[in-house]
């Protein structure tokens, strides 16, 4: 149980700090309509992730006992991480400047959440591995923990808008980027090594 809370953890926080559409839209609500608009635009991911995770869940069970399938799902999340890792890696600066001047409401973030492949690529891949091989209980863990923290990162991201936004340019936000995106290469590589794990046993098997 403590492998998929502390996983989700991290996820949550990785995806909820780094840069995105999604946390320049919470800002532009903070900003300009106040902390409790930013708060509303922060829950984006709970209208949008929810049914996401619904749909992968659905699919992913069909596939649920086929060792090869969950060996591929493996490889295809962990390359994703390792992806996503080096991009936070790359994060020197973070600039908001000439991006606040309209204004946003929670459907229009909902819509940029929808159209972002980021949820899709994580629910399918990485979220969807640890779906199908966990228990009932532990899939609840990791999903309601993945969308709480990415939620509350959110929710962080706007208290520092309106209250600290130079400290959104700091290099104290950088430093945790760059921690979290070492987090998500330790995952990536454990992700990739339960791929080789099960291709082993696929071809034992077959």
């Amino acid at each position: 149980m403590n492998e998929f809370f502390l996983s989700a953890l991290s996820f949550g926080l990785a995806a909820g700090l780094k840069p995105g559409p999604l946390g320049v839209i919470v800002i532009q609500q903070a900003l300009s309509r106040g902390l409790l608009a930013g708060v509303r635009a922060s829950l984006a991911p709970l209208i949008t992730d929810g049914p996401i995770t619904i749909a992968a869940l659905w699919f992913l069970s069909k596939f649920k006992s086929i060792k090869l399938f969950a060996a591929a799902l493996s490889l295809v999340g962990g390359a994703y991480l390792l992806w996503l890792s080096a991009r936070m890696f790359r994060v020197n600066d973070i600039s908001l400047t000439g991006k606040l001047e309209s204004q946003s409401s929670l459907a229009t973030a909902v819509k940029v959440n929808l159209l972002n492949p980021g949820p899709y690529l994580f629910w399918f891949t990485v979220g969807g591995n640890y779906i199908i091989r966990g228990s009932n209980a532990e899939s609840v863990v990791f999903v309601v923990t993945a969308i709480g923290t990415l939620i509350a990162s959110k929710v962080a991201i706007a208290v520092l808008a309106v209250r600290f936004f130079p400290s959104l340019e700091s290099r104290g936000y950088r430093l945790t980027m760059k921690l979290l995106a070492s987090t998500l290469v330790w995952f990536g590589l454990v992700s990739i090594g339960r791929a080789a794990e099960l291709g082993l046993h696929y071809a034992r098997d077959f």
